[in-house]
């Protein structure tokens, strides 16, 4: 802020009019200021920073500015990440709040400047020369805010299109909803499934480094464990989507959490077989990872009679427990991936990933 300083000189006669009668206004108006406008610039591929407002969230992305505008509509935008619905008002980031907070008060400062400088401009163009009495104002310092808009954060990696209403949104990690629409595409939670699967079946070294040697087995054995049920899961849901655009009715009730099952279903609408579309080797070796998932949703993962008969895993004895491998966990993943993408080959599901 300025400086003020009052010169008195004796002269002949008072000057007239309110000394500071230019920041009594500002001031006035100041006061009845309701908002201040503050422009937020897109980063360098066009797309605005958000950010979901629920605090046990609080997931960053980002949208292409054009599609912000006019997909979007004012009164529900969703997160990506766990769907929370809100107004459009309400997605600005925590740095651009922090951001506009600045930029607001570099406002009121400037304004306040302008009206104490005109006061002193105004206060020598009073002066009479030879008056008894003078008094003049001086204002020093009190340099102006630069106002920039808000800056946005570099471009993100991941960048997709709804194949809903095809707003194009980008983030990291993990995003499973359209902002615009709010569809969950069963093709992009596939894709981004499978993506944390890896993930997690990479971190035996990363939790022994953080964790004690017993709390990081316990926590790698119980990941690679959820990475076989996710498997599974993923699939089903892109599966019963599919299904249900190809047939026109939906599916049975997790006909797809059973592979030779869902593989019939799928023969009857498309006029192909899981086994014809990736051999029958991979579809053996999908029949154990499938086994493995139901004996550890309902059976603890111990080994009964049926899963050796059903997978025809003759590694394991009845009684013993499963033991899953990085290696198993990311062949299992390789396979419903190959198994997933030929299934969308055939259906309208699509979107552009990068």
């Amino acid at each position: 802020m300025p400086s003020i300083r009052s010169c008195y000189v004796l002269n002949h006669q008072h000057p007239s009019g309110c000394m500071f009668e230019n920041l009594q206004h500002e001031l006035d108006r100041l006061s009845r200021l309701q908002q201040v406008e503050v422009p937020l610039e897109a980063d360098s591929e066009g797309y605005a920073d958000k950010e979901c407002p629920a605090e046990a969230c609080l997931f960053q992305f980002k949208i292409v500015a054009e599609d912000w505008t006019n997909l979007v509509r004012d009164e529900e935008v969703f997160c990506p990440s766990c769907r929370h619905a809100a107004p459009a008002k309400s997605w600005y980031t925590t740095e651009q709040i922090e951001a506009a907070k600045q930029y607001a008060r570099g406002v009121v400062i400037n304004r306040i400047n302008g009206a104490m400088r005109a006061d002193a401009a105004a206060s020598k163009r009073r002066q009479r020369p030879g008056s008894f009495l003078s008094i003049t104002l001086n204002v020093k310092g009190g340099r102006n805010a630069v106002l920039l808009p808000v800056a946005s954060a570099e471009p993100m990696r991941l960048r997709t299109k709804c194949d809903s209403c095809g707003c194009r949104y980008s983030y990291v990690g993990a995003a499973y909803f359209c902002p615009s629409c709010g569809h969950n595409s069963a093709h992009h939670t596939f894709q981004q499934t499978l993506a944390t699967i890896r993930t997690a079946a990479g971190l035996r070294e990363t939790l022994r480094n953080t964790l004690g040697p017993d709390e990081a087995e316990l926590m790698t054995r119980t990941l690679l464990e959820k990475a076989i049920q996710d498997t599974v899961m993923s699939f089903q849901r892109l599966a019963e989507q599919i299904y249900e655009s190809r047939a026109g009715v939906s599916a049975r009730r997790n006909a797809f959490q059973n592979l030779d099952a869902g593989s019939n279903l799928w023969d009857t609408v498309a006029g192909s077989s899981f086994e014809k579309i990736v051999g029958t080797a991979a579809m053996d070796r999908l029949r154990v990872f499938y086994q493995q998932r139901h004996l550890l949703a309902h059976q603890q993962g111990i080994v009964d009679a049926d899963y050796i008969t059903r997978s025809g895993d003759a590694t394991y004895a009845v009684g013993q427990r499963l033991v899953i491998k990085e290696s198993a966990v990311l062949e299992f993943a390789g396979l419903i991936e190959q198994l997933g993408s030929a299934l969308l080959k055939s259906s309208p599901f699509h979107c552009g990933d990068s």
